[in-house]
């Protein structure tokens, strides 16, 4: 019978690196003092991959310590939307003892030594991971597996622990308002990634209900100046639309610029609503109506899912449904006018 492999040794990492075996160990225990060239330290990185090195059972011991640390790694850490989701995930993890760090998702899924330095350092205990914001999360998705972790946003996926919004319906909602108001021209601003095609297909099933053929997708983006720049585009390109159902809120602010920047009017030639409501849609002139997603509820449900994971990883996929995605109808929605877009 063969025995099993014998466990590679600091010694054989610092040779075939081509350093001393202590400034392996140095790197190994993240000492903030050490000063190397980048190359060096990936070089030690790639050797202690290839010899699957891992530290003596003290070492070990001192790295699956808890941290105290729940790491939050968004795409878009400035974005008005989530600051009630990140507000209530800080408070439930603070009620259970941890404390949340914000992280840049797109730093993790791109720069492989941030990602080791998360994983091999543990810097974190568990991961909230942003996904559906991107066409290709596997870079999220391996750190998610590499580390206790729920991802928010993303459709089921093998192996991981996956929670979301009930994006399908409120875009529906969004889209049947409009159609009760009498559009039968309604085109959707979308972006890319999952939750942006979810809420396409949400609005185009509404739609198909009513019997109205959907327009053309206008791919506004997640950002407002994006989102600007492709309506007024539509708009001098002779679209003809008279109702717009946007991706999020960040893109209504530019597609509520966009029509009026193009001289048109809010509702009389176009009607505007939105996936999301933030502090800002009730202060625009008219203010915007909105399709209300829970994001405090899924900050609460993603901290307590992710603190399950950290004592019992399971996979799985949960969308939160209740409470419903919620219509505010404010002054950017009216009945079709004469004039159209």
């Amino acid at each position: 019978m063969q025995g099993s492999r014998r466990a590679a040794r600091l010694s054989e990492v610092a040779k075939l690196a081509e350093v001393s075996p202590g400034l392996v160990s140095r790197i190994v225990n993240e000492d903030p003092m050490l000063k190397i060239r980048p190359e060096t330290r990936e070089r030690v990185l790639n050797a202690i991959d290839l010899l699957q090195y891992t530290p003596h059972a003290s070492a070990r011991a001192l790295r699956n310590s808890q941290t105290g640390l729940l790491g939050f790694a968004l795409h878009h850490v400035n974005d008005p939307i989530y600051a009630q989701l990140v507000e209530t995930a800080q408070v439930v993890a603070a009620g259970r003892g941890y404390s949340v760090v914000l992280l840049n998702a797109d730093e993790l899924m791109e720069r492989q030594d941030a990602f080791r330095a998360l994983v091999r350092g543990h810097r974190v205990d568990g991961l909230l991971v942003q996904s559906g914001f991107a066409a290709d999360s596997r870079g999220l998705q391996e750190v998610a597996r590499s580390v206790p972790s729920v991802v928010f946003n993303a459709d089921e996926a093998p192996g991981l622990r996956t929670v979301r919004l009930d994006d399908i319906t409120a875009a529906a909602m969004a889209t049947r308002h409009l159609m009760d108001l009498g559009h039968t021209r309604i085109a959707f601003v979308g972006a890319e990634g999952a939750s942006s095609d979810r809420r396409l297909q949400g609005y185009q099933r509404a739609l198909d209900d009513g019997g109205i053929s959907p327009l053309a997708t206008i791919p506004g983006g997640w950002d407002a100046a994006e989102a600007r720049a492709a309506v007024e585009r539509y708009v001098a390109g002779g679209g003809s639309a008279t109702g717009f159902v946007v991706v999020t809120s960040t893109s209504a602010l530019g597609v509520h610029a966009g029509v009026i920047s193009a001289g048109l009017s809010i509702p009389e030639d176009a009607s505007v609503v939105s996936i999301h409501d933030t502090w800002f849609t009730e202060h625009l002139s008219p203010p915007l109506t909105v399709v209300e997603l829970p994001l405090a509820d899924i900050g609460q449900l993603a901290v307590e899912l992710l603190i399950e994971q950290i004592a019992s990883p399971t996979e799985g996929a949960t969308v939160l449904d209740d409470p419903s995605p919620r219509l505010i109808v404010r002054g950017s929605t009216s009945a079709p006018g004469e004039s159209s877009v």
